[in-house]
């Protein structure tokens, strides 16, 4: 049973991966160019990867000293696979839309979960 600091660990967790999430999913969405789903301002994708770079570096060193049922290395896979397709810019294939809307759902099921916790 989780006690009372665990419980504000996974809750600042959640709230750091939903914080990762729209920003990968904005990098990829800046690519497509179809669609405006978090534009609040224009931003670039070196500031995009930069935030989602130093929020990926918290949540694994905090991963790292704790039990977690969260794995960084899916999160580390989840980053480096948005940056080769925003380096590639590969649309043909049909991955780049696939992987958007994965990384969409997990902005929203962890800021859902932030919020619950």
């Amino acid at each position: 049973m989780a006690t009372p600091q665990t419980a504000i660990r996974d809750d600042e967790r959640y709230e750091r991966l939903s914080d990762l999430y729209p920003r990968l999913w904005k990098q990829l969405d800046l690519i497509c160019g179809d669609t405006k789903w978090l534009e609040v301002a224009s931003v670039s994708q070196a500031e995009l990867r930069a935030e989602a770079q130093t929020i990926l570096n918290e949540i694994s060193s905090r991963l790292a000293e704790s039990a977690s049922l969260i794995d960084a290395h899916v999160l580390e896979q989840d980053f480096k696979k948005t940056q080769a397709l925003v380096e590639q810019a590969n649309q043909q294939e049909g991955g780049l839309d696939g992987f958007r809307d994965y990384l969409r759902d997990l902005a929203l099921r962890y800021s859902q979960l932030a919020d619950e916790s």
